[in-house]
């Protein structure tokens, strides 16, 4: 069964308990259960590892059915899956990370992250450090928006290397002595991901933990770590997709439904659908093209490049086809009770996944005219 089919057969559970997780903005864990039961976690793992077999295509179209349902769920978990993905890759070229796949394909780990600090054209660091002693790295830092955090078993963490100044991309069994978890996450939308903050205090971990490791003066444009920006882009794009599908058959039906604003003439209610149509055709075409673009990729970096064009495009009609739901509804959007309403709230955190603009635009103008090494 493809992760696109696993994400149709569990949208609707899902849906059933979103709205009581946006109350209440605990932890999908039911959902998580059933993720992990039916296959989900480990659908971009390669087959031969035990996995589904999806690639970046497969994989974001299946969050974009699964944002449908609860995003949340799909959200939290995408931190988990564009991890996967991209260590999937590195398996399939140069025969990496075999083990953690494994892990996560037969013991059902999560992966956390904390990347969300920065993602920046040129040079950048983290205020989190590893100091290297004999053949450990001590790490310490504070990191924030690290979704999933409370079930992850394994966190992957930016620290700057004392000693090099090089940024490393460090794996931290959760579990340690000096991992903690605060339970900071109470936001507008999105409430469900449990994106709390990690801190790091005096954690010892194996030199052997640490991959890759990357140049400070421009992280962002070494291939292994645009790859795995290029999923992390991609699936989060399908999450909000899967958001405005939603949100355009709300708005749709209630208009279809007889169910619409009594004190709107008929000719501007057929011009705001004519604009909610047009705005998810819209979003729909970048999608689309976004990841026609990344399949056809020479390399990593431009790949990436698509990837953050897509997610910008499509992320920000996105916010449009919602906001036209909205209002094609009426103040009936504006209750609680209403799907809308927390639509409306979770599609907006889609400008806040690094790297959004103005950093994203700066980053595609870099590599178009030539200048990421400046």
């Amino acid at each position: 069964m493809s992760m696109s089919d696993i994400a149709m057969e569990l949208r609707g559970q899902f849906d059933a308990r979103a709205a009581e997780l946006d109350r209440n903005g605990g932890f999908p864990d039911e959902n998580y259960a059933r993720m992990r039961e039916a296959g989900y976690l480990r659908g971009p793992v390669p087959a031969e590892l035990g996995g589904g077999d999806a690639d970046l295509e497969e994989a974001a179209r299946a969050q974009r059915v699964l944002g449908w349902g609860c995003a949340s769920t799909a959200l939290a978990v995408n931190m988990h899956l564009f991890q996967v993905g991209g260590a999937s890759d590195g398996y399939r070229g140069a025969g990496a990370n075999e083990a953690p796949l494994r892990k996560v394909a037969e013991e059902g780990i999560i992966l956390g992250s904390t990347g969300a600090e920065a993602i920046a054209a040129g040079a950048w660091s983290t205020p989190t450090t590893a100091v290297p002693d004999g053949d450990e790295y001590v790490v310490n830092g504070h990191k924030y928006f690290c979704s999933q955090a409370s079930v992850m078993n394994v966190v992957r963490v930016n620290a700057m290397d004392s000693e090099t100044g090089e940024v490393l991309i460090v794996a931290i069994p959760a579990s340690l002595p000096g991992v903690e978890v605060i339970e900071t996450w109470d936001a507008l939308g999105m409430r469900g991901t449990a994106s709390h903050d990690v801190t790091f205090t005096d954690v010892r971990v194996p030199a052997a933990a640490v991959a890759p490791r990357l140049p400070a003066a421009g992280p962002l444009w070494d291939p292994r770590f645009a790859n795995v920006v290029k999923w992390f882009q991609s699936l989060m794009t399908g999450v909000y997709v899967g958001i405005a599908d939603r949100a355009h058959e709300e708005g749709m039906a209630s208009v279809t439904g007889g169910k619409s604003n009594p004190a709107r003439d008929q000719a501007l209610t057929e011009a705001l659908v004519g604009r909610l149509e047009m705005a998810h055709c819209g979003m729909e075409a970048a999608f689309d093209f976004g990841l026609r673009q990344i399949a056809q990729a020479s390399d990593p970096v431009q790949a990436m490049i698509y990837a953050v064009i897509m997610k910008d495009l499509a992320t920000e009609a996105a916010v449009e086809v919602v906001d036209l739901a909205v209002q094609v509804t009426g103040g009936k959007a504006f209750f609680k009770k209403s799907v809308l309403e927390r639509l409306a709230r979770d599609v907006r955190a889609a400008r806040h996944h690094p790297p959004s603009a103005p950093v994203s635009q700066q980053i595609v103008g870099k590599y178009a005219m030539g200048t990421t090494g400046a």
